[in-house]
C-alpha cells in the first residue's frame, strides 16, 4: 500500500498534491458543443459534421444514413494508411471525451462494421493502387 502512494507521488505529482490538499481528482468531462458552434477545419471536424448533418427535407431516414455512410467512406478513402489506422483505433477503443468516437458509436452496428472494415482495409487498398 505504501508503494502505491510513493509511486503515485513520483509518477503523478499533481494527483498527489490534490490528495494532500484533501481533494479527490475530478474525472474528465465531455465538452458538448451546440450544433451551431464553429469548428476548426480538421479531419475530425469534417467527420463530425457528416455525422451531425440533418436529413434533407423529405429524405427517408434510411436514405439519409446511407448517404452519411457513403460520405464517411469517401472521407476514409482519401486518408493515408496511417490516418486510417489512427482513426480505426480511436473508433474501436472509445475513450472518454472523444467526440468523434461517441458520435460514430451512434450509427447502427451494420454501418459501423462496414466502415470499420473499410478503414482496416486501407493497407490492402494502397498496395493494390501501387500495383496498378
Amino acid at each position: 500500500m505504501a508503494t502505491t502512494s510513493t509511486s503515485s507521488s513520483i509518477l503523478f505529482p499533481a494527483l498527489q498534491t490534490q490528495r494532500l490538499a484533501g481533494r479527490e481528482p475530478s474525472a474528465p468531462t465531455i465538452a458538448i458543443r451546440p450544433p451551431s458552434a464553429q469548428r476548426p477545419d480538421t479531419t475530425d471536424a469534417r467527420l463530425i459534421a457528416i455525422l451531425d448533418a440533418p436529413l434533407a427535407p423529405g429524405e427517408l431516414a434510411s436514405a439519409g444514413f446511407t448517404r452519411k455512410e457513403h460520405e464517411l467512406g469517401a472521407m476514409f478513402a482519401a486518408m493515408s494508411v496511417l490516418e486510417c489506422r489512427a482513426i480505426h483505433g480511436r473508433l474501436t477503443a472509445m475513450r472518454p471525451g472523444d467526440e468523434l468516437a461517441h458520435k460514430f458509436a451512434r450509427l447502427t452496428i451494420e454501418r459501423r462494421g462496414r466502415l470499420l472494415t473499410f478503414l482496416a482495409d486501407a493497407r490492402r487498398r494502397e498496395a493494390l493502387a501501387r500495383a496498378r
